[in-house]
């Protein structure tokens, strides 16, 4: 594992969840995400709804041009926080967590995930909300793209 510090991050992403839809956003290049959550989902919980955003953005980080070797991840989930930095999952989450740690192995990309308080996440929330307007009216310059979370993390077939 390599150390490494904010001062070090390639890219920040900030990500956030509804019980209706998943958002995340990177500052830096002026881009967010958004999406429904998925009806077939496997288990109907915040937490899920968080880490299956969380993996998408480390998927998303994982295909720029250039290849980035420090991804940090904001989200308001300290249980996400806590599974992603320990790698330690409870049940129904190891799917989730393996797919991510294969990315990063594939990669080569380190990733940390930090706290954030939801009033500091004001953009990723409003994607979350399927609230574009809002979103584009705190960083106006900002794209908007709808994405497909990744069924393979989900577990299933692809």
């Amino acid at each position: 594992m390599i150390k490494w510090d904010h001062s070090d991050t390639d890219i920040i992403i900030y990500s956030d969840d509804s019980m209706t839809s998943l958002g995340f956003m990177a500052p830096s290049k002026l881009i967010g995400f958004c999406t429904s959550v998925p009806n077939e989902e496997l288990v109907s919980m915040i937490f899920y709804f968080k880490a299956l955003m969380i993996t998408s953005a480390v998927l998303w980080a994982s295909r720029l041009t250039p290849p980035i070797q420090c991804l940090l991840i904001y989200t308001d989930s300290v249980n996400c926080v806590d599974m992603f930095n320990t790698l330690k999952a409870q049940e129904g989450y190891n799917t989730i967590l393996l797919f991510v740690v294969c990315i990063l192995m594939s990669s080569k990309m380190s990733l940390h995930i930090f706290h954030v308080p939801r009033a500091d996440n004001s953009i990723a929330d409003a994607l979350s909300c399927h609230l574009p307007t809002t979103a584009m009216s705190m960083l106006p310059s900002l794209q908007i793209h709808h994405f497909q979370p990744p069924h393979v993390a989900m577990g299933w077939e692809e």
